[in-house]
């Protein structure tokens, strides 16, 4: 009799208390909170690791492009093209970057082919960029973390403001010196030519507003081969203000210390990657950035000068 009592005390199915459910529950919050920021910061260094590798063959591309033309790209992938007149000042519509890679490769876009003239056009504008020719694959003028946009919408375009040394308004691609910055339209996809303007040190970016990440030249051209007076480059002294002055592509042989190109996709995150002439690529802390702030927002990051 005594061992079924005890069989009956000990063998049922003991239910959790609450206190026990909710230690329970404590205990994978607290695991949780420790775990998925770590997940998500192994995420972003993935994901830049994939804009640098992006950028290294950018470097590649440049070098090639400067040894058969001996001058600089006038763009990475290229402006966006009205189907308006084939140029970048036509006005929407807009082609979408797809429809245009198609149209330069002699291949059919979406909407039709456009005429013989528009299509001679926008390969004239193109061939003094980097597509086709030296990088094939639109994807690697894009970034992991511009996800929301894909290459195959029309009108996912916005502007920036940059020196153009070619004038692409009628497609004869005429040289140009550098006078005055000139709105230009880009595809929101290529984030090496143009990416979001960012608004302040915490790395916000702006929903609307571009910034110029790739450009020939940064500053208005004189013949004395000096910056103007008054003029940007900014800077402590007139040896700085030289420096980056000659720190511009448009120069028959730039300093490898010369700025090619940034991305603020990552600025959300508290960096921004820089890519050099001289091959490298490197992540940015916008703490860094900050004493290159402009006062209409964004950062110059070109002035970031050599490598620390």
């Amino acid at each position: 009799m005594h061992r079924l009592q005890w069989h009956r005390a000990y063998s049922g199915n003991r239910g959790f208390t609450m206190v026990e459910l909710l230690t329970v529950i404590a205990i994978i919050a607290i695991l949780a909170a420790i775990i998925f920021p770590v997940f998500g910061a192994v995420r972003e260094s993935t994901r830049r690791a994939n804009t640098m590798s992006n950028m290294q063959k950018i470097s590649q591309a440049i070098a090639a492009y400067e040894l058969d033309n001996r001058e600089y790209p006038e763009y990475l992938f290229g402006p966006a093209i009205s189907k308006a007149d084939g140029t970048p000042f036509g006005g929407a519509p807009y082609y979408s970057m797809r429809d245009v890679a198609a149209i330069v490769n002699r291949g059919a876009p979406t909407g039709g082919l456009p005429t013989a003239s528009i299509a001679q056009r926008i390969r004239r504008i193109y061939s003094k960029s980097l597509y086709p020719v030296y990088i094939r694959d639109i994807e690697t003028f894009s970034s992991p973390n511009n996800a929301r946009l894909t290459p195959d919408v029309e009108d996912a375009v916005g502007v920036a403001e940059r020196f153009p040394t070619y004038d692409p308004s009628s497609g004869a691609m005429t040289r140009l010196i550098p006078g005055a910055r000139v709105e230009l339209p880009f595809y929101r996809y290529d984030v090496f030519d143009a990416s979001p303007v960012v608004t302040n040190a915490q790395g916000q970016l702006h929903d609307t507003r571009l910034a110029a990440r790739y450009s020939r030249a940064w500053y208005p051209i004189t013949a004395t081969g000096a910056p103007a007076a008054g003029t940007e480059p900014d800077g402590a002294s007139d040896d700085i203000r030289l420096a980056k002055y000659r720190r511009q592509l448009i120069w028959r042989q730039p300093p490898t210390e010369a700025v090619v190109t940034s991305t603020s996709f990552h600025a959300p995150n508290g960096k921004m990657v820089v890519l050099w002439l001289s091959g490298t690529a490197k992540v940015v802390d916008l703490k860094k950035l900050s004493k290159l702030a402009d006062p209409a927002g964004d950062f110059k990051v070109h002035e970031l000068g050599p490598i620390d």
